[in-house]
C-alpha cells in the first residue's frame, strides 16, 4: 500500500479509526487502524496517535503504544499539556515512561516548559513543581542588566507570564519558590489591563478588577520601579516599547477607557514623556488627553493648598 502523504493520510479512514480509538481508549480500534495504515505512514499516524491519546487521558492506548516501541522521552511541552486537557494521572505515567518535565522546544513556539502553560491553575502549578518542575527554564542563561539572550526572547520568564494573565496569589508562589521577575512583568500587568477581556470566567469589569490588582501589587507590594526599561539601554528589540507607560498607547487589544490605569502609574512616578511620544506616534491622542487631565488635577490640587 503506497503512502497517502500528510494531507492525504489525516483525512483516511484509518486517522480516523485510530482518533477513535484514542477517544473511546479502545485499543482493538487501534489495531484495527494500524493494519490499514501504509508503512511509509506508519510513523505519522502513530505520532498523532500519541498526540490525541495523551490529550484524551486514553491510557489503554498509551500502554499499546508503549508495546509498539512508542517513545514519550521527546513528548512536546504543548503535546503534553493538551489544550489543558490533559490529566496529572496522564503526565505521571508519561514521566514514568522517561519523559521530562522541563522539556521545551529551544526554536519554536513551543519554547515554553509545561508549567508555563498553566499560569490560570494554581493548583496544576503545585503539581509540576512536586514532581521536578523549576521555575527557570532550562539551559536558559542568567537574566543580566546589559543584554537579553534568543533564548530569553523565546522564553520569558514564568513570572512576567502570570502577571499578564494569572492572579496575586499564583504570582506570590511562584515567588516564593524563586522564580526571578524577568524584565517585564509591571510592563505586561499595564498592557492587559487595556484589554477588554472576555474569555476568562466571570465578566469583563472583574476581569479588569483582576488585572489592575497585579498593577497595583506590582507597584506597592513587589516594588518594581515604574519606569523600569523592558530591554537594555540602547537596545530596539521587536515588540517592546520602553517603559510600562508606554504599553498603554501601545496595546494591542487597546478597548478600554484607560484613564484609572495611566492616573495610576502617573501617582506612582511614571515618566509620563515615552507614553506622550508614543502616542503620538501610533496616534492615540486619549493618552495624551489623560496625561493633561492629570496634569491639571495636580495643579488644582496644588493651588488649593497654597496659604
Amino acid at each position: 500500500m503506497p503512502a497517502k502523504g500528510f494531507l492525504t493520510a489525516v483525512e483516511s479512514p484509518e486517522y480516523a479509526l485510530a482518533m477513535r480509538a484514542c477517544a473511546i481508549n479502545n485499543p482493538a480500534f487501534l489495531d484495527l487502524a494500524l493494519l490499514q495504515t501504509a508503512d511509509d505512514d506508519l510513523e505519522f499516524i502513530l505520532n498523532l496517535t500519541r498526540q490525541s491519546a495523551i490529550r484524551n487521558n486514553a491510557i489503554a492506548i498509551l500502554n499499546s503504544l508503549v508495546k509498539r516501541g512508542v517513545s514519550f522521552a521527546d513528548v512536546k511541552s504543548t503535546d503534553a499539556w493538551g489544550n489543558g486537557q490533559t490529566s496529572t494521572t496522564t503526565l505521571e505515567y508519561l514521566l514514568t515512561q522517561g519523559w521530562d518535565i522541563n522539556t521545551r522546544a529551544y526554536y519554536s513556539t513551543e519554547a515554553k516548559p509545561l508549567m508555563w502553560f498553566a499560569i490560570r491553575n494554581l493548583e496544576m502549578i503545585k503539581w509540576c513543581l512536586e514532581h521536578g518542575a523549576s521555575v527557570r527554564p532550562r539551559d536558559m542563561e542568567p537574566i543580566q542588566d546589559n543584554v537579553i539572550t534568543q533564548c530569553q526572547l523565546r522564553c520569558e520568564q514564568i513570572l512576567e507570564l502570570v502577571a499578564e494573565s494569572g492572579d496575586v496569589a499564583t504570582f506570590e508562589f511562584l515567588r516564593s519558590k524563586g522564580a526571578p521577575l524577568g524584565w517585564r512583568c509591571l510592563h505586561h500587568a499595564v498592557e492587559s489591563a487595556t484589554h477588554g477581556d472576555t474569555s476568562r470566567e466571570g465578566s469583563e469589569s472583574t476581569n479588569h478588577k483582576e488585572r489592575m490588582a497585579m498593577v497595583l501589587h506590582l507597584l506597592d507590594v513587589v516594588k518594581i520601579d515604574v519606569n523600569a526599561l523592558d530591554q537594555p539601554p540602547g537596545r530596539m528589540l521587536p515588540m517592546r516599547m520602553g517603559t510600562p507607560i508606554c504599553y498603554i498607547p501601545g496595546s494591542a487589544m487597546l478597548v478600554r477607557d484607560t484613564r484609572e490605569l495611566t492616573w495610576l502609574l502617573l501617582d506612582r512616578g511614571a515618566d509620563p514623556t515615552p507614553g506622550l511620544k508614543y502616542a503620538a506616534m501610533v496616534d492615540y491622542p486619549k493618552f495624551i488627553e489623560d496625561v493633561e487631565a492629570w496634569k491639571a488635577e495636580k495643579r488644582g490640587v496644588n493651588n488649593c493648598c497654597v496659604q
